[in-house]
């Protein structure tokens, strides 16, 4: 009876499709966040300098490759677990017996 319930566990651990709403979740939550960090930073930078606007431009510049950088670094260690599901390491498969092996 506990083989069916392992079987269904390792199914829903390790499914590909929710990898991927994973990874998307991650991605619109943690862009936004930057962009509104940087944009509240910038702004406050302005008001405490008395600038136009320079430190809100720089710091919203700034955040795009960072953006870019972290989307890129989520996206392979996702796919780096899907990987990991797909093929399960040889120590986890028991090994087959030999033919000289078998005992009957």
């Amino acid at each position: 009876m506990s083989q069916p319930d392992k079987d269904k566990k390792s199914r829903l651990q390790y499914n590909p499709s929710l990898t991927g709403a994973g990874l998307a979740g991650q991605i619109g939550c943690v862009i936004p966040i930057i962009i509104l960090l940087s944009v509240l930073g910038g702004s406050w930078l302005d008001r405490t300098f008395e600038t136009n606007h320079i430190f809100t431009i720089l710091l919203l510049l700034t955040s795009l490759p960072l953006s870019i950088y972290l989307t890129f670094q989520m996206a392979l260690r996702a796919v780096k677990d899907i990987n990991q599901s797909l093929n399960p390491p040889v120590s986890d498969v028991p090994a087959k017996p030999k033919e000289d092996e078998i005992v009957e």
